[in-house]
């Protein structure tokens, strides 16, 4: 009987350390995948290095209080970065997400990039300029877009060309957006 209770007492303090271990592995290996795909994203080809490449397109650039995510997750090919805050000051233009998904082919160049600007007009409502960017061999730029105002309801949303898409840009002075 003894024996019996020595044993259970040996289990249950194996048992005791081996959760402790096991969380502190668990803790150390997501801590560790959380950091190293940070650095990743920001090393990517077509991350903060190709914002050079989307001022000459008048795409968007990954503003440098963005922070990166894996969208994979999301079930979404590509990554995104996105701003701490969800709404801007007055006089301010947020650059609130960016969406990025590379060429299938090649998974290093620009493809679909979508992006969320909002700004406070002054009634304190505040407007959203989300612009859908398709880039063709690192040339060729095509644009939509929708304008819209964020959390009203009902939600009246606006479909935009590039002409339209030009003007917004430019009242926001966001002019290197502009093509013209």
């Amino acid at each position: 009987m003894k024996k019996k209770e020595e044993f259970d007492n040996l289990m249950q303090q194996k048992r005791k350390y081996f959760f402790k271990i096991a969380l502190l592995i668990f803790g150390i290996y997501f801590t560790y995948d959380y950091y190293d795909n940070r650095n990743e994203i920001k090393n990517l080809n077509y991350g903060v290095k190709a914002n050079e490449l989307r001022k000459a397109l008048h795409v968007p650039i990954i503003d440098e209080y963005m922070k990166a995510r894996n969208r994979h997750d999301d079930g979404f090919f590509g990554n995104g970065w996105s701003s701490w805050k969800k709404t801007p000051n007055k006089n301010e233009i947020l650059h609130i997400y960016k969406n990025v998904t590379p060429s299938e082919k090649d998974g290093f160049i620009l493809n679909d990039e979508n992006d969320g600007f909002r700004k406070k007009n002054g009634d304190g409502k505040i407007m959203q300029l989300n612009i859908f960017s398709t880039i063709i061999g690192d040339s060729i730029l095509k644009r939509k877009g929708r304008f819209f105002y964020y959390e009203s309801k009902p939600r009246m949303e606006k479909e935009l060309n590039e002409i339209e898409i030009d003007s917004i840009a430019k009242s926001w002075n966001l002019d290197y957006l502009t093509k013209k």
